[in-house]
């Protein structure tokens, strides 16, 4: 019986270290569990900041791709009256543009063109027929 008792204290001893090991044990699970509930808000917060971040980066895609559209289809307008203009510029001669020059007093129609040609040089103010010429 007396053996008996000694292991009983001696296990009373060992189960009081296990239960300061347990209570050190929870603390730091604790902790733990305390830090990954940090960490997985601030994943979360992440997560809902890139969400946010490719919703506007669709919306912006998509509108990319209106514009995209519209675009082509202004060129698909353009293309023709392009070809248009690249054949009637094919039609002229030295001589036909030398004739133009000649005009002392030339149709509206032609000033206006030379107008035209004038600002697509760059030219801001001076319009005029002589600096047409």
């Amino acid at each position: 019986m007396k053996d008996t008792s000694e292991q009983v204290d001696g296990l009373k001893d060992l189960l009081v270290v296990k239960m300061q090991d347990v209570e050190v044990e929870k603390k730091n699970t604790d902790a733990l569990i305390e830090k990954v509930g940090h960490e997985s808000e601030e994943a979360q917060v992440e997560k809902d900041k890139a969400k946010i971040q490719e919703d506007e980066t669709n919306e912006a895609t998509r509108m990319a791709n209106e514009e995209k559209q519209k675009a082509e289809a202004e060129l698909s307008e353009a293309v023709p009256a392009m070809k248009a203009a690249e054949e009637a510029v094919n039609c002229l001669t030295k001589g036909s543009i030398q004739e133009l020059k000649a005009l002392t007093t030339p149709p509206p129609a032609c000033v206006e063109v030379t107008k035209c040609v004038l600002m697509l040089k760059g030219e801001k103010r001076n319009f005029e027929w002589k600096k047409a010429q």
